[in-house]
């Protein structure tokens, strides 16, 4: 990649993120692209909304779960109240559902923490340059019903059969059959490997 500065002038960055090593990590990748900007840390979500209240930046970069959000709570509330805010999301949790998801939101990109550095260099300054950029390993996802989904949840939970069952006002075999299909869609072995799998797609994250 040809490591040419950008033309749009960058002098105040906030990168939210709880993990201290790759929030060096980043804030040395921008280090290295922006040399003028002044970089502004913060460690938990509360910590980046009085930043975000108290001063004004040409770049964000937030991790997507870190304490003091929940699920995707903290990005939406990020987007509300700061909708021209060049905010982009970086997360280990990078299942194809959880970046259509985090895009659905308006953000400028998302980027997964194990996205190359160069592609990541590259993905941060086309989101400077206006472009909408997604950094992902993964390219399929899967697609449960609202019914199946609601299973899932249940699941989650640790519920029986029987209590998905009393909660989804249907029948003991009927909540079965949901439990079977949901196994099945996640190609998973059991209950908790099916579980297991969801998470690591992120179709239980905004559900925490």
């Amino acid at each position: 990649m040809n490591d040419a500065k950008p033309n749009i002038e960058i002098t105040s960055i906030l990168i939210a993120e709880d993990h201290e090593l790759f929030g060096d990590g980043i804030a040395f990748l921008l280090e290295s692209l922006f040399p003028n900007a002044q970089i502004t840390r913060a460690l938990d979500f509360d910590n980046a909304w009085q930043c975000l209240q108290s001063n004004t930046f040409d770049l964000m970069l937030m991790d997507l779960k870190m304490p003091g959000t929940k699920g995707l709570n903290g990005v939406r509330a990020t987007r509300q109240s700061y909708p021209s805010q060049k905010l982009i999301v970086m997360s280990s949790l990078d299942s194809a559902m959880n970046a259509e998801n985090v895009m659905t939101l308006g953000v400028n990109g998302f980027i997964s923490k194990s996205t190359a550095k160069e592609k990541m260099k590259q993905g941060i300054l086309d989101v400077v340059h206006g472009k909408t950029v997604v950094e992902t390993p993964h390219t399929t996802r899967t697609s449960l019903s609202p019914r199946q989904q609601q299973t899932l949840e249940f699941m989650a939970q640790g519920l029986s059969n029987k209590e998905i069952a009393r909660q989804l006002n249907i029948s003991v075999n009927t909540a079965k059959e949901y439990v079977s299909i949901v196994i099945s869609s996640l190609n998973a072995d059991n209950r908790t490997h099916a579980v297991q799998k969801a998470e690591q797609l992120g179709l239980l994250f905004d559900c925490e």
